[in-house]
């Protein structure tokens, strides 16, 4: 069974990008453009994995991040950001975090750390 992953990013093309990387791994991969899509389908679906884009209009990654630990999801985190500052000021430095632009295969180098292999 695939493991599942949730790519939340408002960017479209690199959206795109990942999702497409993550499917040739064979991981069943969802994709939100926002905060709020992104807690719509949290709530219809169980995610081994979160790939979210930290500034998001309507709901930012710490809004979803926040709703994740308020129901007691077990939905690892992989945080993906052009303001990486955010990170550390809302003290998340724990949650493996990838600034904008970065190397795909390092992010999947990490998915497959956290999640092992599909």
């Amino acid at each position: 069974m695939s493991k599942k992953i949730l790519v939340v990013d408002n960017e479209l093309r690199s959206r795109q990008l990942i999702a497409h990387l993550l499917r040739e791994e064979s991981y069943e991969v969802d994709e939100a453009d926002d905060g709020v899509s992104a807690l719509e389908m949290l709530d219809k679906k169980n995610f081994d994995l979160m790939i979210c884009d930290v500034v998001m209009p309507r709901l930012n990654a710490f809004d979803v991040i926040d709703y994740i630990k308020s129901r007691s999801l077990s939905t690892a985190i992989i945080l993906i950001t052009g303001h990486p500052y955010l990170i550390a000021e809302k003290g998340l430095e724990n949650l493996p975090c990838f600034g904008k632009p970065f190397n795909m295969y390092d992010l999947l180098r990490k998915v497959k750390e956290i999640l092992g292999s599909s």
